[in-house]
């Protein structure tokens, strides 16, 4: 059995993956990609490579891991060896537009969205968008981290003119028509080996940060991933459900994977009044929550079915 290689930059969401590897016999070898050296002259050892580069990994003061982790893919790559979500992948999970087209070249839904780089331009280019409400994140945020609701231009402008504006970290705002949901929640469904594991129901209730780590607290806003886990005495915002188990929205999400050599993700999508399904985020750095996983009694846990997958491939 080859190695296998965890490329992250978060020790906190390891945690249970390393759990589940234990369980198995098997210990996995970890390369923290924050600062290092890409010897790309060298001939990297031949094991199975998974990478669990995050866009959110500047919130942890990461802020050049994914180009460092490009670096390092290109490498693993360019040697033909065994890599989980790999250099494609990795621009997929820094650039939504790039999602949006890959998904609806597969004939998915999403939701109309604008790019705008520059402040002075965000007024302007609302106005034209003429989406109302509408929703601004940034293109690089990760965990739902910085996604607002406006219900008019002025709003908008008074958000942009005050001490609370901050620039996104790649410069690239988005402008999103908000799907106003029939219920209040979003679905996010899980795949490992471009195979549906489960669809969990996320309250959104509380807002946009919708982080499914047991590590981020449901009462902290920021959904920091340093927090101690979540009281299980308390509800639960995550609850998986049956119903999308043979729904057409999986097998299309799982011919879109297939299409763009995604290997791991959790997609999210919500429906709206009328019954349509829109997919609005595929994060390829997926995480899941425990408690919503005991709760439903799944025999085959998310980090479960993540650690077999990566046997399988190492064997």
């Amino acid at each position: 059995m080859r190695d296998i290689v965890i490329l992250h930059e978060n020790e906190e969401w390891l945690v249970p993956l390393r759990a589940e590897f234990e369980k198995r016999g098997v210990e996995a070898k970890e390369w923290f990609l924050d600062t290092g050296v890409v010897p790309f002259t060298d001939l990297p050892e031949d094991a199975v490579y998974y990478n669990r580069m995050s866009a959110s990994s500047h919130t942890r003061g990461h802020r050049f891991a994914p180009e460092l982790t490009r670096m390092a893919l290109t490498w693993l790559e360019n040697s033909n060896r065994t890599v989980v979500n790999g250099t494609r992948v990795l621009a997929l999970e820094v650039c939504k537009l790039s999602q949006y087209a890959a998904l609806q070249k597969a004939g998915l839904n999403v939701p109309k969205t604008q790019a705008v780089v520059g402040k002075a331009l965000l007024t302007e280019a609302a106005e034209k968008f003429a989406e109302w409400p509408l929703i601004l994140k940034p293109n690089r945020g990760g965990k739902g981290l910085g996604v607002i609701k406006f219900d008019d231009v002025a709003g908008l402008k008074s958000y942009i003119d005050s001490d609370d504006y901050e620039e996104p970290l790649d410069g690239i705002w988005l402008l999103q028509e908000y799907i106003q949901p029939k219920q209040p929640h979003i679905t996010r469904s899980e795949f490992v080996g471009q195979k549906f594991v489960y669809a969990v129901n996320v309250n959104t209730e509380q807002g946009f940060e919708l982080c499914p780590a047991d590590v981020c607290s449901v009462d902290d806003a920021f959904c920091p991933t340093n927090e101690a886990p979540v009281d299980d005495s308390q509800p639960n915002k995550f609850t998986i459900t049956p119903r999308f188990n043979d729904h057409e929205i999986i097998f299309a999400l799982e011919a879109f994977l297939k299409a763009n050599d995604i290997d791991v993700a959790g997609i999210e999508f919500i429906e709206d009044a009328k019954g349509e399904l829109y997919v609005y985020d595929v994060n390829t750095n997926t995480n899941y929550n425990q408690s919503a996983e005991r709760e439903a009694g799944v025999k085959k846990t998310g980090m479960g079915a993540l650690a077999d997958y990566l046997i399988r491939l190492a064997q």
